[in-house]
């Protein structure tokens, strides 16, 4: 079943329990469907969460709507399912749906370590969601969003594969870096022993430590060596650099702040930064680099940060 039918039964079961006339039948069978299969719970687990921060929405025209609809003279029924879907599909969009059922997910700053059943330690960095697929043939991590670090346990008789929608990346030792980018590609970069990165349309390549491969178009492009660069970095809270342009810099704390940082690359184009800087204070960051750049930053609001030139 689809993560999308998952979330229209989740729905269903959770306006008929608001239902002044549910009955003790309905609440049984409900039962039964969260035992059915564990993603059942997780959908309303987090649909209920959703449904309770409806309160907390403003006073517009949609909330207008959705206080009619969940007012005691409700319409029921398809009426206040399919009200409740488009709130969800509005919000969420289609696309992320997955992600929003994904078996491990972290929120915008948030980074985690998770011990997988066989053994081996993985990491997500902010704002990334994976699925674990594990079986007696292999183990699978579908990364869905983001970025993970992965220190893989060995096992001869599975294989441990990471997979993205542009291709594979199946370990051949130990430590690597996988990254769905923000332009649709795929990063494979190999901090320990090597990895067989394969594009869905195209060749593997044998990708050593030291090394990064691009998954684009299905296809996995030549490995390159990196520069003096600590890629998992972030692992420890950290965002190094050397000599990277500053909009870049810029950009990568984005990810690790709620709300927005707006600012113009073009502005920004002759500006470089090396340094070290916390990634759980990207107000430090912007800060430093206020202190030792020709720059300026504008808070409008927590929610809106506007760096541009002096």
């Amino acid at each position: 079943m689809s993560s999308e039918q998952i979330i229209q039964q989740a729905a269903q079961w959770l306006t008929r329990l608001h239902d002044e006339d549910v009955t003790d039948a309905d609440r049984q069978a409900f039962n039964a469907w969260c035992q059915a299969d564990p993603r059942h719970a997780v959908a309303i687990e987090r649909m209920g969460a959703l449904w309770g921060s409806l309160d907390t929405l403003p006073a517009k025209p949609a909330r207008v709507a959705l206080n009619h609809a969940f007012a005691p003279q409700r319409p029921r029924g398809a009426q206040v399912v399919g009200l409740l879907g488009v709130v969800l599909c509005g919000w969420l969009g289609l696309q992320h749906l997955p992600v929003w059922m994904a078996d491990q997910r972290t929120g915008v700053g948030e980074r985690r370590h998770i011990a997988l059943a066989d053994g081996s330690q993985l990491q997500l960095n902010s704002n990334s969601a994976v699925d674990v697929k594990f079986d007696g043939h292999q183990r699978v991590i579908e990364l869905l969003q983001g970025e993970l670090w992965v220190d893989v346990a060995k096992d001869a008789q599975r294989p441990f594969v990471v997979r993205t929608d542009q291709g594979t990346a199946t370990a051949l030792g130990t430590r690597y870096l996988v990254k769905r980018a923000a332009d649709g590609t795929t990063v494979v970069t190999v901090i320990e022993s090597s990895v067989a990165v394969k594009g869905d349309a195209s060749d593997g390549v044998r990708v050593s430590a030291g090394q990064r491969s691009v998954l684009d178009h299905g296809r996995a492009q030549p490995p390159q060596t990196l520069a003096d660069t600590d890629p998992d970095a972030w692992t420890r809270g950290l965002l190094k650099v050397n000599d990277q342009p500053l909009s870049d810099v810029l950009q990568t704390l984005a990810g690790y702040r709620q709300g927005m940082l707006r600012f113009d690359p073009e502005a920004l184009q002759d500006l470089r930064v090396s340094g070290v800087f916390k990634l759980d204070d990207t107000a430090a960051a912007l800060s430093s680099l206020a202190d030792n750049l020709p720059i300026q930053v504008e808070y409008f609001t927590d929610l809106l940060v506007v760096v541009k030139p002096r």
